[in-house]
Order: C-alpha cells, then structure tokens, then sequence
C-alpha cells in the first residue's frame, strides 16, 4: 500500500488483491493514486511506510471507513501516530474489514500493526512495522510479519525519495492468511509549498512474471493552507488495471475531514468510497 501503495495492488490471488486494498488505503494515500510512499505523511505510514511517522513531526488519532463494490466489502480502522513526545515515533492501528472471494465466501479479519521510526525530518528516516492478523470467519487462524521502510531527501527539502519493503519478514502463517510481500520505491516533490507530485512503483514479490510491477502516479494541491484536492492514477499490471481517483479533505489546526473516490477505468460499476476523520489534539 509504502513507500508503498496502494490501493488497489492486483495480484494473482484474489486474497492478496483485497488485502492490499483494505489495509493500505485511506483517503489521501487512495486519492494520490496510491503514490504515497515517499510522502506517507498521514496514519497510512504505519504500515505503507512506518519511516514517515518521523519525517512530519506529528501527533494524529485516526477513524477511517472503506466501502467497495467488487468485493462487496468494507474496512473500519482506528490508529494513532506520535513523533512528539520522544525522538522515537510510534504508531498503532486497529483494522477490521470483511471481504467476499470469488467462491462467494466471506472473510471476515482483525489486524493490529505497531511501528516504531526514527530520524531527522527533511533529511532521513526510517522505521519497522509487525502486523498480525487474526481471521474469525472464512480462514482460521492468525498470521505474523514485519515490514520495513526509509525516505531520504538528498539534500533538498522540497523532495522525497523512499524505499520500502512490506510484510518483507514472515514469521507465522499460510499463504492465505499472509499478506503479499511488496517492494514499493517513491519519488515526490513539493513545488511552491502547496502542490505535490508523487510517483510510485510496486514489485510484487508473490508474483512470477515480467508483469509484477505496478504503477503509481498521483497529485495534491493544498489551497489557503486548509482545502486539499487530491487525484491519481494506478496501472495494475498483474491483472491489467487501470483505476482513477479523486479526493478532498479540510484540514483544520486540530482535524482532518478526508473522503476519497476511486473509479475503474473499464468498469464503472467497480468503484471504491473511503472517508476518515483525524483529530490532531497536541
């Protein structure tokens, strides 16, 4: 999702499609086109890319909700993030989602992550992210990694670059219930301090073919310092995707009101809805 993505990361597996769909995406990371790994500036970091929970000095509790038609499925999540109050940042998120496989069963999932990052802001960071998930209906079971992440800015403060492995290290679990491992490398670039360009590739690592790369490219133009419009584009190559997507948010001193939609270039029946509200209490 990470540096990473993403949202609609399509793999060979429909499990590991509609994992990367709801673990990843919330409204900003979704409505950049899922190019956010080098920017992951949001509550998106603690598992996309835990180094950004150091690059922005922040504190943030977040609620976001998911709702998406191809898999009549849908995503409740609660986290927090604090670069604050130590020169160590953590973040914990809470995620619920339920998901329907193509045989028509429904997965029902619990995965809790925590990530702990450290750095300077505007020149290198970098942290690590342990994820489990427990499954109570369609699977059985749990299941166990860890993912890792870095951005650098090569000595200008109006670029990113990013690296980042998720779910790179397994530590328990099957092949279905673990999620896919990805490498996600970013570049971003803020121009005029209000407008932001950001681009993202994806290799799938549970994929065996030259078509396991996808594509990320996105944008955000932030107006009066409050009304952020967002927009992307993602090319799945894996299952031959193409998605657009749109997104506002009103960024307040103290919260953040965010909604993102995400269309299917070829189907427009096949849409995805996410909002969330974050509330910046320090």
């Amino acid at each position: 999702m990470t540096a990473a993505s993403l949202l609609l990361i399509c793999v060979t597996s429909s499990f590991s499609f509609a994992d990367s769909l709801y673990l990843y995406a919330t409204p900003a990371s979704a409505g950049m086109g899922g190019a956010f790994g080098s920017i992951a500036n949001d509550n998106a970091a603690i598992i996309m890319n835990p180094a950004g929970i150091s690059a922005t000095k922040r504190y943030g509790a977040e609620t976001g909700y998911l709702y998406t038609s191809p898999y009549s499925g849908s995503r409740l999540d609660f986290s927090a993030v604090d670069s604050t109050t130590s020169e160590v940042g953590a973040g914990f998120g809470y995620y619920r989602d339920t998901y329907q496989l193509p045989s028509e069963e429904y997965v029902q999932r619990n995965t809790y992550a925590f990530a702990l990052s450290a750095g300077e802001p505007g020149i290198v960071s970098f942290g690590m992210t342990g994820r489990m998930d427990l499954f109570t209906r369609g699977l059985s079971g749990q299941a166990e990694s860890l993912g890792y992440g870095l951005i650098f800015s090569p000595g200008v403060s109006f670029l990113n670059i990013s690296i980042a492995g998720l779910n790179l290290t397994r530590i328990r679990g099957t092949r279905e219930q673990l999620p896919p491992r990805l490498i996600d490398a970013g570049i971003s670039m803020l121009l005029h301090g209000v407008f932001t360009m950001a681009f993202d590739a994806v290799k799938n690592l549970e994929v065996d073919s030259k078509y396991s790369v996808d594509y990320h490219a996105g944008g955000e133009l932030v107006i009066v310092n409050q009304i952020a419009f967002r927009g992307g584009y993602a090319w799945e190559q894996a299952e031959n995707t193409k998605t657009y997507s749109g997104g506002i948010a009103w960024k307040a001193p103290r919260f953040t009101l965010a909604y993102t939609y995400v269309g299917n270039v070829e189907n427009q029946k096949d849409s995805t809805q996410l909002v969330s509200f974050t509330l910046y209490p320090f």
